[in-house]
């Protein structure tokens, strides 16, 4: 079936991509200004430190966060010094403050920095260009073993640059030779501008950025079975229509700038499937629907059959509902851009010739994807597991936010159980001691059940513990929520005091200890120095005089009271030895010095 590429470009906050047959839509993404896509940027950047532990670098490339650079992503020709014999590492061959030529990999996301490559690849119509790699490949989607061949002969017949790796894509499968060479001369001439911006300018900076939303949409998804692009904002047509005049001005495309009133998807019958893409559950046509749940680790996807009820037996139906769940899966993949790992559980079936049926079904959705997709079988459990290439921000990720109220859980303590925790949380701070006051704040629902139903054990946690508690009301405050602060004692904010400052002091302390222990060594250390040289300079080379034997006998007794660096003198804090032979006035003076000490030593007690 024929396709139209749909470009909404008008808005500058969120644009907008959709690819349809029909009325169909099979791929869309989006992307939104609050977050740029960095992915396929080039920057120059310097490396702000290693880590050993992680194999890692975390390099400053010109965002807030720092990216992060695998040992596995740096090619040799970044490496400081060669390493031969061994696995190199990261700390032996990578310094702090050099810079590199770093690509992003992989946005930024939830916490985490983008991640960074060396191995440059850039992107042309047909071919993808990789600097400093020997390499020549074909796309693994072309399977045609003569195709392959002759592609082969083709790029062998092409002058290809030197100390370059090149990858034929998909899209041009079917082209000339001509077409070929006219995309690897725009992509040479580009790399040559990379290289000249990167003299220029000093890290962190950008020296390459990718192409607009509209540009790449056409660059990768233009395919011969696309019919129209249509794009609805002037300025991304014009871009689109001089990249196409550089990368393929032989071929005439059908695009369009679309002008009507009516927006460029509602006139498409768009608006209404894009916006189930936020729900949770997809309906099949057999009645049957999925359950789509993500994880911090993985995204799962429970088949269930609904209310297929057509087919003759058990059997039957899991059967139908698993081949059109796998159909559906693959494309909700595309338009939710769902990666990482995916476990998808299937309706159980007997036969196996039924199991294969689904795995080849779901297969052969899954090669229509650009993403790169890895597979497992069925199961015994009837479960497949699988990972996905992630392109891109996911659509549900551009547009939301965690929520505050469940922190992203999807579910909130019911108003008793809110009471109920905040009851027996005042009550655990009241019977530790040391409180004058508690107030707690809470919901409108959760208030009322504690007036009502926890009046009596409120009071009486105020008589026994002798503490103030206050409940307040709050209607803005989220479903699920409360907050309690508490009001200390004087005793007890006076102990707190007491603590830190004793903490302090031990923290003082060990400083002082340190310090003068990397003193003495310093001392001893040059002593010992100067010594060795003085007895250098005292027995010149072949004059080694006799010493007398009561001579040899005395250094003798002499060396180890110098390794022993001598007795050191007390410590500042540290209690004294009161010698026998002292004064009683000295013997009094030590102590009446002892308890002082030792409560410097342990507040606590």
């Amino acid at each position: 079936m024929k396709k139209k590429i749909l470009i909404n470009a008008k808005y500058p906050e969120e644009k907008r991509v959709a690819i349809v047959e029909g009325d169909q839509l099979v791929d869309f993404y989006v992307e939104v200004s609050a977050k740029e896509h960095l992915k396929g940027n080039i920057y120059k950047g310097k490396i702000a430190r290693i880590e050993p532990g992680l194999q890692a670098a975390f390099v400053d490339f010109g965002p807030k966060k720092q990216g992060f650079l695998q040992m596995r992503e740096v090619s040799e020709e970044n490496f400081q010094k060669k390493v031969e014999g061994r696995r190199p590492r990261i700390q032996d061959v990578l310094t702090k403050g050099q810079e590199l030529i770093v690509q992003v990999e992989k946005d930024e996301r939830d916490t985490k920095g983008a991640s960074l490559t060396t191995y440059i690849s850039i992107p042309g119509r047909y071919i993808v260009m990789m600097p400093g790699q020997q390499r020549v490949g074909i796309s693994r989607k072309i399977e045609d073993r003569e195709d392959r061949e002759r592609l082969k002969e083709i790029f062998s017949s092409l002058k290809l640059p030197k100390d370059m790796g090149f990858i034929l894509r998909t899209a041009g499968s079917d082209k000339t030779s001509e077409d070929l060479s006219n995309d690897l001369k725009y992509l040479t001439k580009l790399w040559s501008k990379i290289l000249a911006e990167a003299k220029k300018v000093s890290a962190p900076a950008l020296i390459y950025k990718e192409q607009d939303i509209a540009v790449r949409t056409v660059r990768d998804y233009l395919t011969d079975d696309v019919t129209e692009v249509l794009i609805d904002d002037q300025t991304a047509h014009k871009n689109t229509k001089q990249f196409l005049t550089k990368t393929l001005p032989w071929r005439k495309i059908n695009i369009k700038y679309y002008k009507d009133g009516k927006p460029i998807f509602l006139k498409h019958n768009l608006e209404e499937q894009i916006a189930r893409l936020n729900e949770r559950h997809v309906y099949l046509p057999s009645k049957g629907y999925l359950v789509i749940d993500k994880t911090e680790a993985l995204t799962a996807i429970d088949v269930n059959s609904g209310r297929s009820r057509k087919e003759e037996n058990v059997e039957a139906t899991a059967l139908r509902t698993n081949l059109e769940a796998a159909e559906e899966v693959a494309r909700q993949f595309r338009l939710r851009d769902i990666g990482g790992l995916i476990v998808i559980d299937f309706i159980d079936m007997e036969s196996s010739k039924n199991r294969r049926t689904v795995e080849t079904t779901l297969k052969n959705a899954l090669s229509l994807d650009k993403a790169h997709t890895e597979i497992s079988g069925i199961s015994k459990f009837g479960m497949v597991e699988m990972t996905r290439e992630r392109m891109r921000t996911a659509y549900f990720e551009a547009i939301n936010r965690q929520c505050e109220a469940c922190n992203g859980a999807g579910i909130v303590m019911t108003d008793e159980m809110v009471a109920i925790t905040a009851f027996r949380e005042m009550h655990t701070r009241a019977a530790k001691g040391g409180i004058k006051a508690i107030t707690c704040t809470l919901p409108v629902e959760s208030m009322n059940y504690l007036i009502n139903v926890k009046r009596n054990e409120i009071d009486q946690i105020e008589k026994e513990d002798k503490v103030a508690i206050s409940l307040k009301a709050d209607a803005k405050l989220p479903t699920g929520q409360y907050t309690i602060t508490v009001e200390k004692t004087e005793e007890e904010k006076a102990r707190a005091a007491e603590e830190r400052r004793a903490e302090h002091k031990a923290g003082h302390r060990a400083g002082h200890r340190a310090e003068h222990k990397a003193e003495h060594k310093a001392e001893h250390k040059a002593e010992h120095k100067a010594e060795a040289e003085g007895e250098d300079k005292a027995e010149p080379e072949g004059e080694h005089k006799a010493e007398p034997e009561g001579e040899h006998k005395a250094e003798a007794k002499r060396k180890p009271r110098r390794r022993s660096r001598g007795r050191r003198r007390p410590r500042r804090g540290a209690s004294a030895e009161v010698d026998s032979g002292a004064t009683p006035e000295s013997q009094q003076e030590n102590q009446e010095a002892k308890p002082e000490i030792v409560h410097h030593e342990s507040p606590l007690e």
